[in-house]
């Protein structure tokens, strides 16, 4: 117990200097918050605007730092990252993710070495926890592009019955952005205010998919652009789509049904090896001692941890299945 002690100092230390930073961090949102609805006022009022910090907000800040901000500017794979922030709608900087990671790394790493004497061990731990916020950026961004994909068929037919109902495309695209749920709201009036604002419905449209990049949205701008060059029912034509939509999401949960059995072995058998190591460990903590005690069998954890992980991403995409 004596040996817990730094453990939890630690963790003490740990929770103030990120309460300090949070709160070192409110005057950076709020200057950010206002800025927003500065912009908003902006749009209200005029197509055109130059004012330096409504600018800034435009371009997406990368980090509230200034000259980090510029060095981020020129690097490619930032913008990449900040693509992926955005598709997850969430309010952090590509600066903010990079220093939770490096700091989650650093402070896991420490906090394994003032229990275990194994670097190794260590290691391991560090790289779990840096991998974790990007990790968790990663998920609610695959969570918002699949509530899109569900909400996408009805707004679909709620644009296919307003052109029926003699609307523009473009007063379609309103309707769905006041009245359809979120996220599928927010890129529509994107989309909406982009062409509104000049752009013409082609880029806004090659916008939209590139902010959303999903192959039933690609295959619904690419036919509506098909439509405006041919013409026809376009109308008729957002119905089909809606109903190919449904089809395939139809397909897809059969498909869920027919594999459950399947999917849950894999999973199974994911997890038992981790599920035996901590059995063995609490019924017969001495036989386990060489594998958590020995610098040798940190090794073959690690080994075994990388193993693991490689079977799991060849379970997940075998268990995928493209229709």
């Amino acid at each position: 117990m004596v040996q817990l002690i730094p453990f939890f100092v630690f963790l003490t230390c740990l929770f103030l200097v990120y309460a300090l930073y949070v709160i070192s961090s409110r005057s950076s949102d709020a200057k950010r918050t206002l800025l927003k609805e500065r912009l908003a006022d902006a749009i209200r009022s005029s197509v055109h605007s130059d004012d330096p910090e409504v600018q800034l907000v435009r371009r997406e800040l990368l980090s509230e730092i200034p000259w980090v901000n510029r060095i981020l500017l020129g690097i490619e794979f930032t913008s990449r990252v900040k693509k992926i922030i955005d598709q997850a709608a969430s309010e952090i900087t590509v600066m903010r993710l990079v220093l939770f990671s490096l700091t989650a790394g650093v402070l896991a790493f420490l906090a394994v070495i003032m229990i275990s004497p194994s670097y190794v061990l260590a290691a391991l731990f560090a790289i779990v926890a840096t991998a974790l916020p990007t990790l968790h950026i990663l998920s609610k961004r695959k969570k918002r592009m699949n509530k899109f994909l569900s909400l996408l068929p009805d707004a679909l037919d709620l644009m296919s019955r307003g052109l029926s109902a003699g609307h523009a495309f473009t007063e379609a695209l309103q309707m769905v952005s006041t009245e359809m749920p979120e996220p599928i709201a927010s890129e529509f009036r994107k989309t909406y205010d982009e062409q509104n604002l000049g752009l013409s419905l082609k880029l806004a449209l090659e916008n939209l998919v590139e902010r959303m990049p999903l192959i039933d949205l690609r295959m619904c701008v690419t036919a509506v652009m098909i439509q405006r060059e041919t013409g026809g029912n376009l109308s008729e034509l957002l119905e089909k789509v809606a109903h190919t939509i449904r089809e395939r999401f139809r397909i897809m949960e059969d498909l869920k049904t027919l594999t459950l059995s399947s999917r849950w072995s894999a999973w199974l058998l994911c997890g038992l090896p981790l599920f035996l190591a901590l059995y063995v460990t609490i019924m017969n903590p001495g036989y386990m001692d060489v594998m958590w005690l020995d610098s040798r069998g940190h090794w073959l954890l690690a080994l075994a941890a990388i193993m693991q992980i490689l079977g799991i991403l060849a379970v997940q995409r075998i268990m995928k299945i493209r229709i």
